[in-house]
């Protein structure tokens, strides 16, 4: 059977430094989502754009984790056009950050 819908999917790391969440898309741009704070053991996190937000969580790969299946495509594509490129300024901060490589259906796709 042939195949008559091809499903375009789009890398991008996602990092928690310097409590703000980040950004870096497959061109190497980073662009910064929102913050997030850590007290009495919890991290709560907000994006910017949108208001999302995760509360109460135990560790920053569960944050990640959270932050991931909040995020699509077209809120994440529309940050990159409108936000400017940091990347300069996180270059050297970037390797040591906790990060998750999320992966997602571009426009008018479905998983």
């Amino acid at each position: 059977m042939v195949e008559t819908s091809k499903q375009d999917r789009m890398p991008y790391l996602l990092f928690l430094c310097e409590n703000r969440i980040l950004a870096q898309n497959i061109d190497g741009h980073v662009i910064d989502l929102g913050g997030l704070t850590k007290q009495n053991g919890t991290i709560d996190w907000l994006l910017d754009g949108n208001k999302e937000k995760g509360e109460n969580l135990k560790t920053e790969i569960e944050a990640l984790e959270d932050l991931a299946n909040k995020i699509d495509f077209l809120f994440l594509d529309g940050q990159f056009t409108s936000l400017p490129d940091i990347s300069a300024e996180y270059k050297d901060k970037l390797t040591s950050a906790p990060s998750m490589e999320i992966v997602l259906n571009e426009l008018g796709d479905k998983p």
